[in-house]
């Protein structure tokens, strides 16, 4: 079993470019005011990522040589084919600091348009999936793998256990949302442009799971049976599948799906940006600056935002319950545990609180259940360094605790070097992913209305030992042109 680190996409080639039009709103509404088009559209964009550290591809040879068909003889097949192996599948200790994500989020139709030399405003829907587990424990995962694969019990026994200085937190969300933004630029001089930016979102909620727990101990594992020492768990659990339907592929567990809804709330964004060198708004109007870069209206950019704060409500849609224990039970992960979770993740979770109920210290939480959303602060920098050519770097700082109930966006800092014109864009965005644990390097390209990318493209090519996979794409085009004053 891999359950890989699933979290909202960053899309780092797409969000710092000069042409992302309406994709800006999902970094810094501010941005919109700087959008590269009279009028843009998001037809359609996918992005997909699974990362973690408890196992990894490891090869004896590179995706790269895989590609160009130099992989040392010894590992090809009768056919001249890569023979790829089940030992190539390692894990590695990680002590308590085991983690694990994967992410799917759907950009649907957006569109912004301007109005007038100062303001723009945009109308905007995403669906976002998470799976995140953090501080997950060797042992942990070792027992997560026996359970699952009937071929590799241990008759000899296993301690189970979690550090409570790290407490171990599995959470898994999904949720939609409609939005409108806002940007005016309050200063729009030849040399200085300040934009300010806003948007209110409306939060559909398609379902939560967590498992957060400051610590436990199990061990005696032969056959089907735990022998639960300690514990101390918080479960929470919607009646959705979310979890089936999150692991249904790309496509469909990121599109929307309304009848699904179970929760509601609000988000907003809140962003500032400052631009200075030549330019202006005026300059884009009479310079006809839509399509060429010669023309870019400033030379350096800063910009800061506040981004997705709110809460999703699920009132008594989700179930949440408390279980521990001081004195030792036993529990059976035998046919009736493993059917529950068969049918679902709501049956499977129930099937616990069951078993919580009858045998340990249990105790219900009536009160509303509020889901945070993945609040995180964002700053971002641009600067031309030559006609076509720039640098920018985002740095992203997620404000939601590990322990706290909600949908977790980590933090990262990323370098960009790019050249960009109207038709043809390639960037190579580089830096420290999850939480700063993962040095990256990506790769982007967009012709026309059509881009692909990934931030840890160039580093999964060149190296043997894969963690993990990045992966969007889309197309989003503008609509009319500006006319010359």
């Amino acid at each position: 079993m891999v359950f890989l680190r699933a979290e909202s996409q960053t899309l780092n080639g797409l969000q710092n470019s000069n042409f992302g039009g309406v994709h800006s709103v999902y970094s810094n509404p501010a941005l919109l005011t700087s959008m590269a088009y009279k009028r843009h559209a998001n037809v359609s964009t996918f992005g997909a990522e699974v990362n973690t550290n408890l196992v990894s591809l490891t090869a004896p040879f590179t995706l790269w040589q895989a590609m160009n068909a130099n992989v040392p003889a010894a590992y090809l097949n009768d056919k001249g084919k890569v023979a790829w192996k089940n030992e190539f599948l390692q894990g590695y200790p990680v002590g308590f600091d085991g983690w694990a994500f994967m992410g799917l989020e759907w950009r649907g139709p957006s569109y912004a348009k301007r109005i007038g030399q100062r303001a723009v405003w945009a109308s905007h829907s995403r669906s976002r999936s998470n799976i995140a587990m953090k501080n997950v424990s060797d042992a942990t995962f070792a027992f997560a793998r026996l359970l699952l694969d009937s071929g590799r019990q241990n008759k000899g026994g296993l301690e189970l256990s979690q550090s409570v200085d790290k407490p171990f937190s599995f959470q898994a969300n999904a949720y939609q949302e409609l939005g409108a933004s806002f940007a005016f630029a309050l200063v729009d001089a030849k040399k200085l442009k300040v934009s300010v930016g806003a948007t209110a979102k409306y939060i559909m909620g398609l379902g939560h799971v967590s498992v957060i727990t400051p610590g436990f101990k199990v061990n005696n594992y032969v056959g089907d049976s735990l022998v639960i020492q300690n514990s101390d768990i918080e479960v929470s659990y919607s009646e959705s599948q979310v979890l089936q339907r999150m692991m249904r592929g790309i496509i469909v567990g990121g599109l929307p799906s309304f009848r699904d809804i179970i929760g509601s709330g609000v988000g907003f964004d809140f962003g500032i940006s400052v631009e200075g060198g030549k330019g202006g708004s005026m300059v884009q109007f009479k310079e006809r600056w839509l399509g060429d870069p010669t023309v870019r209206n400033y030379r350096w950019r800063l910009a800061a935002s506040l981004m997705d704060w709110g809460q999703v409500s699920y009132k008594n849609q989700v179930t949440t319950f408390k279980m521990s224990n001081t004195t030792p039970v036993t529990f059976k992960t035998d046919a009736a545990f493993l059917g529950a979770f068969a049918q679902g993740s709501a049956e499977g979770f129930a099937y616990l609180e069951q078993f919580a109920r009858d045998n340990m210290n249990y105790s219900k939480d009536a009160k509303t259940q509020q889901i945070t959303l993945p609040t995180q602060l964002q700053l971002q920098g641009d600067m031309r360094l030559m006609s076509r050519v720039y640098a920018s770097f985002h740095w992203q700082q997620s404000l939601v605790a590990a322990k706290t109930m909600g949908f977790r966006q980590p933090s990262s800092l990323i370098v960009s070097p790019r050249i960009e014109t109207k038709w043809l864009e390639v960037a190579m965005p580089m830096g420290l992913t999850q939480d700063y644990r993962k040095g990256n390097i990506g790769a982007f390209v967009r012709v026309g209305p059509v881009f692909l990318g990934s931030d840890n493209f160039v580093t999964n090519l060149m190296s043997n030992n894969i963690k993990g996979i990045n992966l969007y794409f889309g197309m989003s085009t503008s609509i009319g042109k500006f006319k010359k004053k």
